[in-house]
């Protein structure tokens, strides 16, 4: 094989847009290693780390990377040509402008947008936002690494304007049932949620799901929002937006980090509002969500679990859980550190597992590396994974995933997140995972709980 390097000028898609494609080339048996990213600093070394000799340049160009036989070289860069050129969508502003604008804050002041959802590298993304709050719109910042110090200049810009700043790494938003990011499909309903935690706000979704009650707002904030570094400013501004929504009842605050001094102003500030907040600990979202739904005069019906797992050889040993949600891992490790568990509890979705890579929710490739290790690992007693549905995650996780759990000759248990109105088609998921051996759980603290006292 030989290596293939190119810069292109001129050429600038999404981050997540990214992501997909060098998803799909990854699936093709005639690439190797491929690397589809904009040339930041960052991408550049990891291609450099890869073994790629990278041109110099200016760091706004597209960096393609790949290996492949010399004869299908013409054919693999036609193949990304095709995907690049796909991934245009027409836009509002393609469609209904005169011209096309030239940046988010003129698209957004043109389009008389609300809301803007920016998704580039974490570098570029304070100043996208700073565009989007000058022209009056409530920025989405799906971008992560965005310097501490910018969030912190952001939301106290956008306070000043009364717009909310959700992120940076938002992952999980819902506006009046549309859904942006990693949402799940939900009907519209009397709860709204304040997160700080996407994945543990999918978890919320699909128990009310479950127990047929709709969620009109998911206001997510970023995980570092309801820090003492951050004070919870765009979570004080979203309590109040939600307490003034008439189709609100009940607030809900689901967060995996918070500061002392950040939590007391919280509490104050709930208070004195009209309508009553419930916190949802991430030590027990089940739990907190029965609180919420209870609180809201429903009831969460006993949690399903289908397919008892195999009873495996090797039932002894420890536990290993490979997890796309942080939240959803921190809930794991918090349960079987309580049982006494020997656990090993690892976050795929962490930032240093998503340099240069795609999110777990979107491409299984790591967690299969992982799961192949640990099919191989005689210390392994039992086997934990959450799979996590909705949109913008992958079409088909189970078939993605149901191979190699059939591999593993320990329980398995899975965490399976989603709701009946997601895309992935929930009762195909539960029959692939069950087909494979393992039992599947709606709750992730129920499957963490199952997997512990095996």
């Amino acid at each position: 094989m030989i290596d293939h390097v190119e810069l292109r000028a001129g050429v600038y898609r999404d981050s997540v847009t990214l992501m997909l494609l060098t998803r799909t080339l990854s699936q093709d048996n005639e690439i190797s290693d491929p690397i589809v990213a904009m040339a930041t600093t960052l991408n550049m070394e990891l291609a450099k780390t890869a073994g790629y000799e990278v041109p110099e340049g200016s760091g706004g160009e597209l960096l393609i990377a790949f290996r492949a036989e010399e004869e299908v070289i013409s054919q693999c860069v036609q193949l990304i040509d095709d995907l690049l050129n796909r991934s245009r969508q027409s836009t509002v502003a393609d469609e209904t402008l005169n011209h096309r604008p030239r940046s988010l804050g003129r698209l957004a002041t043109d389009s008389q947008s609300d809301v803007a959802l920016i998704s580039v590298p974490g570098e570029h993304a304070a100043y996208q936002a700073v565009e989007a709050i000058e022209a009056g719109t409530h920025p989405v910042i799906f971008s992560d690494n965005v310097a501490i110090k910018n969030e912190l200049s952001l939301k106290k810009q956008a306070r000043e304007l009364g717009l909310l700043v959700m992120g940076p790494d938002c992952g999980t938003v819902i506006l009046d049932g549309v859904g942006l990011g990693f949402a799940n499909v939900i009907p519209a309903g009397p709860i709204g949620l304040i997160s700080a935690s996407g994945t543990g706000a999918q978890q919320v979704l699909a128990l009310c799901d479950h127990a047929g009650v709709g969620v009109r707002h998911v206001l997510g904030l970023g995980g570092r929002d309801l820090t003492d570094e951050i004070g919870g400013i765009s979570a004080q501004i979203g309590l109040a937006m939600l307490d003034d929504d008439p189709t609100v009842e009940v607030i809900g605050i689901v967060a995996k980090e918070v500061g002392p001094a950040t939590r007391l102003l919280l509490e104050d500030a709930a208070s004195k509002l009209s309508k009553p907040v419930v916190w949802v600990p991430t030590g027990d979202l089940t739990n907190g969500t029965a609180q919420l739904l209870e609180v809201a005069s429903f009831e969460l019906p006993p949690v399903p679990i289908w397919g008892p797992a195999i009873e495996r050889p090797n039932g002894s040993g420890r536990l290993v859980g490979l997890f796309s949600g942080g939240t959803l891992a921190v809930e794991a490790q918090a349960i079987a550190q309580a049982s006494g568990c020997e656990a090993e509890i690892v976050d795929l979705g962490a930032d240093e597992y998503t340099v240069g890579r795609p999110h777990p929710m979107i491409d299984n490739t790591l967690r299969l590396e992982r799961l192949a290790e640990v099919s191989r690992d005689e210390t392994v007693g039992t086997v934990l994974v959450d799979v996590v549905l909705g949109h913008g995650a992958s079409p088909d996780p189970a078939a993605e995933l149901k191979d190699a759990l059939g591999d593993i000759s320990v329980p398995v248990f899975v965490s399976l997140i989603g709701t009946n109105g997601d895309p992935q088609n929930f009762d195909s998921q539960v029959n692939q995972l069950t087909q494979a051996g393992a039992e599947v759980h709606l709750s992730n603290a129920s499957a963490t709980k199952a997997a512990v006292i095996r």
